[in-house]
């Protein structure tokens, strides 16, 4: 599309936006919140108000991460989106700007879902789907490294690696969780698709779940087996727990790859996973895959070199049975990199641009009280105020986004 003709399809053109809902703050919070400058925390917090909370207390007397009560800054790529973007202490979820918690869609957008995809069911509910999901864009630069075929995504979730292989060309024939409101995002997002709620720790269940790919195959041939089994034991985040039952349901996956056979697998999730058990999680999944004959990469990714508005890290086992030798996925933004004081931020280099920033991202959605917005309401194109923001909305296609920010030629 020309940059006229998209100009003119954003001033005359209109839509709705879905889930621009945030969550309320109570009176201290929001104390808290008027405190916190962009890309300040909960050391910015006067003594009389950290008086008035235990957890401030404790966190001002033995030290925290510097990202508890952030406040986001407009000019850098977001922190880390988690599921609990529902309170200012748990991380760095306060609107740049307002004096607010972000918006689903505002975490969202940051996550790189495109405005089309919708997400269903409680509000605790959609934090998961969005906090725990696969960038689309990161997936997208992966899938475009393989070529298109058809996809089976195992524990999908709200089907984050499924956008992003669909955007590089692939056709996710079926998708499977064990929730049913991510199994109602997917459905709705993913049409097409074959949904399955199904719990892969039980056998009959997996057993059905593998005559249901059976069936939708119909015979053809499978490109892709994905999935990010559900990182809660592998994060950092968390106590990861060895015993944790989630570290074991990686097996599940592998005996599906070792049934089906396809072209190549994905093993999506957090760099905890490398150190899980020193190692040998991680060495146990690559070794039974290079059993059944396919030959692995292990890879970090980091997500704002691939279009996503957020600094998150994860990592990418990319298994292959066709004796190709796979490259990278070639970034196309620059990473940030980090000094010893939390202001210490590089953002360029000299042979990418910049990553897109929390500003280019949301500035165009609409303004929030605490706890305000609506699950749909009427959306303007005349907002729009970057590139970035006509990609969500769908008016520029990915290559003339990445054109335009100079990674094309």
């Amino acid at each position: 599309m020309s940059s006229t003709v998209e100009l003119a399809s954003a001033l005359k053109g209109s839509g709705l936006l879905y889930n621009h809902v945030c969550s309320s703050l109570s009176d201290l919070d929001m104390e808290m919140v008027r405190s916190v400058p962009p890309g300040g925390n909960w050391k910015d917090i006067p003594l009389a108000t950290v008086k008035k909370s235990s957890r401030l207390t404790q966190i001002r007397a033995s030290g925290g991460r510097t990202t508890y009560y952030g406040r986001l800054r407009s000019d850098h790529p977001s922190y880390t989106i988690n599921t609990y973007y529902n309170r200012p202490g748990n991380g760095t979820f306060i609107h740049p700007d307002q004096d607010r918690l972000i918006s689903h869609r505002e975490a969202a957008r940051l996550q790189s879902f495109p405005d089309e995809y919708r997400f269903f069911g409680s509000a605790a509910s959609i934090r998961k789907q969005i906090g725990n999901a696969v960038p689309p864009l990161m997936a997208r630069a992966v899938g475009e490294t393989i070529r298109a075929g058809l996809v089976v995504d195992l524990f999908a979730g709200a089907g984050g690696l499924s956008e992003g292989l669909s955007q590089a060309g692939h056709r996710v024939v079926l998708a499977s969780d064990i929730n049913a409101n991510m199994c109602e995002t997917l459905k709705h997002n993913h049409s097409d698709a074959t949904v399955v709620q199904t719990d892969v720790t039980s056998e009959a269940q997996l057993d059905s779940l593998k005559q249901s790919i059976e069936a939708t195959l119909g015979g053809r041939t499978l490109r892709i087996v994905a999935g990010g089994p559900p990182c809660q034991g592998f994060s950092t985040a968390g106590k990861r727990d060895p015993t944790d039952t989630r570290n074991s349901l990686i097996i599940p996956m592998l005996e599906i790859v070792s049934e089906f056979m396809p072209d190549y697998a994905i093993v999506e999730n957090v760099p905890g996973m490398r150190h899980l058990q020193k190692g040998k999680v991680l060495h146990k999944a690559i070794e039974s895959l290079e059993s059944f004959g396919y030959s692995c990469q292990c890879f970090q990714l980091n997500a704002e070199q691939y279009g996503v508005p957020q600094r998150r890290r994860r990592v990418v086992v990319l298994a292959n049975r066709t004796g190709k030798n796979l490259m990278l996925p070639r970034p196309s933004f620059s990473p940030v990199t980090r000094g010893r004081r939390r202001e210490d931020v590089g953002l360029t280099s000299a042979t990418h641009p910049p990553p897109i920033n929390v500003s280019e991202a949301i500035s165009d959605l609409p303004m929030r009280p605490s706890g305000g917005g609506s699950a749909e309401r009427d959306y303007e194109n005349c907002w729009l105020g970057s590139d970035y923001q006509r990609l969500s909305r769908g008016l520029l296609k990915m290559d003339e986004f990445l054109r335009k920010r100079g990674r094309l030629h």
